[in-house]
């Protein structure tokens, strides 16, 4: 990282490096000097880490400080955590070291942990689990030493799942009842391993398991939440499932803000990218990549994970998403020929995605028939807008709400950057709540969406109509007057004739003089549109704002073939995909905005293709 690089040289690291000589800074040190091969998300956090030591003494506003005794506690505590296959103590990584330090170390001015929120992700098979059972043991032995009513937990996606995990920490317990002076802790504490609980009498703590399949979160106030695989997608990968375990952790941060507990949140990649775990990744690189920005200094987001799928064909890349890589030389070679076994053979069976998003830690969407990558839908997005939209050419795509749909309007910005030509995309959506029970908040569980935060970012329109409704005449007016704010000159106002038709016919084509583009819904239609935005979305010529809604819509979008060709549709019916179709009714236009084609040369019309601005200048510029 330059930013590093540069304030080394500037000498700005050498009192922190002699004063913290603990395993968190000296990893993270290794990390940025090149030792390990690391992810830019794990730079990202160990650059978090350096400078925020500097900000102790540089920076008055800065609350926290690093405290080494509290590093030095954890520590020592982890080193005689028995290792369930052994029954003994294994010595911990520098990188395992390093979660502790930092997530233990960092306090706040009334001694408080500064982060309650944590997010490590690591492949699997990297002892994830080891991990766990140190934090939750060490919350139910030393943090609660001397205090009572403390609730603690292991949280994983379903039942089966939280059976497995807290059989570890149950082993992890028995082996701690055999070394004498905790069998007389356990004692003294009237503790008891059982197969739902782990529970303590005198104090009255207690360790829970608990899944988010079965729930139970509303009424507990835990000082310590371990939520393992909180990545995971379900049992069957449905958005209902997703939006669960999003619910539930809500439930559980709201919980810990009376007993200032924390949430030792740990998973692995999964397929579906609309997991609030992945969201949450990536606001937390967004967030460290503005270094100055003081937004969620309480949450630590440490992501071990390969860079890219080009990496899946350069083994030694691979220690990136698999630091148990780096153990010995012996461990290497033994993980690494492991490693390219498990993807040839996934390779062989035509289902490499697996191997990427299991054992590289890239999350990606797996589905057969994803219409767009993940990583295409990542690497269009713009923290500013690219252009000055005001004064513009644009094409408007209008995908109208039915049911329980949400009603989306796209506007597309043609632009050229130098040589290369590009679009530039913008979104408004409007959300119903008349098949939510007017209730916004069972409209964002229903659909596993925050509308609340899209309306927020201006992206979004919640109805206010007593009945729950979207008024159509409230949609046009803010479109006629979004167009009329920035001066834009509408190219074309494209349509799914089936749904707006009237709607159209009675707000557009009276009230405008836009021309207006009725879009047939079937893939004879949307087959050119659909695989030309595909295109353009690979060559990187589309831009659109960090907007959540359009992220949701376009992982929710898969291709559906038939003899006509493909269009976009959706596997799941709750899921939204009304700005897909809203940006590919107007792509069915914008996709010519480069090229010298007459769409409507069948039309009797001459000024067809004419914006306003351009049938004026020919008026004015005609002559006999």
């Amino acid at each position: 990282m330059n930013a590093y690089h540069h304030e080394k040289k500037e000498g700005n690291y050498e009192a922190i490096k002699k004063k913290y000589q603990d395993p968190g800074t000296q990893y993270c040190f290794e990390v940025l000097d090149g030792k390990y091969k690391a992810s830019t998300m794990l730079k990202l956090a160990a650059f978090r880490q350096l400078q925020d030591l500097r900000r102790i003494t540089e920076d008055d506003s800065f609350n926290y400080v690093y405290d080494l005794d509290h590093v030095r506690i954890i520590l020592n505590f982890s080193k005689i955590v028995p290792d369930v296959d052994t029954g003994k103590p294994v010595p911990l990584m520098l990188w395992q070291k390093a979660i502790l330090s930092i997530m233990f170390g960092w306090r706040d001015s009334l001694d408080n942990k500064r982060y309650d929120r944590v997010i490590v992700s690591v492949a699997r098979t990297n002892g994830k689990t080891y991990l766990s059972a140190i934090i939750l043991t060490y919350s139910f032995i030393i943090e609660s030493a001397g205090k009572s009513n403390q609730d603690m937990a292991y949280i994983a996606p379903v039942t089966s799942q939280s059976k497995k995990g807290f059989s570890y920490l149950k082993t992890t317990m028995d082996h701690f009842a055999e070394i004498p002076a905790f069998k007389k802790l356990f004692d003294q504490m009237d503790t008891h391993v059982q197969n739902d609980q782990i529970i303590s009498k005198n104090p009255q703590n207690v360790i829970l398991r608990l899944s988010h399949e079965s729930g139970r979160f509303d009424s507990r106030h835990f000082v310590m939440a371990v939520l393992d695989e909180s990545g995971s997608d379900g049992a069957k990968g449905s958005p209902a499932a997703i939006a669960q375990i999003a619910r539930n952790v809500g439930q559980v941060s709201s919980g810990m803000m009376q007993t200032g507990g924390s949430m030792f949140q740990i998973s692995t990649a999964y397929p579906d990218p609309n997991s609030y775990f992945y969201k949450d990744e990536r606001m937390l690189e967004r967030v460290m990549r503005d270094d100055t920005s003081r937004d969620l200094d309480n949450y630590l987001c440490l992501v071990w994970e390969q860079d890219s799928v080009k990496e899946t064909e350069q083994p030694e890349t691979w220690e990136k998403s698999n630091p148990l890589i780096t153990l010995s030389e012996k461990k290497k070679e033994q993980m690494i020929r492991s490693l390219i076994n498990e993807r040839n053979t996934h390779m062989a069976a035509g289902n490499i995605q697996e191997f990427q998003n299991k054992n590289m830690n890239i999350w990606l969407k797996t589905k057969a028939n994803t219409y767009l990558t993940l990583a295409d839908i990542e690497k269009s997005v713009v923290q500013e807008p690219p252009i000055d939209i005001d004064g513009r050419e644009v094409t408007i795509g209008f995908d109208k709400s039915m049911y329980a749909d949400d009603t989306s309007v796209s506007f597309i910005f043609p632009y050229s950057n130098g040589t290369e030509h590009k679009w530039f995309i913008l979104q408004h959506s409007f959300i119903p709540l008349a098949f939510a029970q007017g209730s916004i908040s069972l409209k964002e569980k229903q659909d596993g969406i925050n509308y609340r935060e899209a309306a927020n970012l201006g992206f979004a329109d919640i109805t206010k109509d007593a009945y729950g409704f979207i008024d159509d005449g409230a949609v046009f007016s803010w479109i006629t007057n979004f167009v009329q704010e920035h001066q834009l000159e509408v190219k074309a106002f494209c349509f799914d004739a089936w749904h707006a038709d009237e709607a159209v016919t009675m707000w557009i084509d009276q009230k405008t003089d836009w021309l207006t583009i009725p879009v047939r819904q079937g893939s004879l239609s949307l087959n050119k549109p659909t695989l030309a935005f595909r295109q353009a979305i690979s060559s990187e010529q589309i831009r659109w704002l960090d907007d959540p809604l359009i992220r949701y819509s376009f992982n929710n979008a898969v291709l559906v073939t038939d003899n006509n060709g493909v269009k976009v549709d959706k596997n799941n019916a709750n899921a939204k995909i009304d700005i897909v179709d809203a940006t590919i009714d107007a792509f069915f236009r914008a996709q010519y905005d480069f090229d010298d084609v007459n769409l409507d040369k069948e039309q009797k019309d001459p000024f067809a293709n004419m914006t306003p601005k351009q049938r004026k200048e020919y008026w004015n510029n005609f002559s006999f």
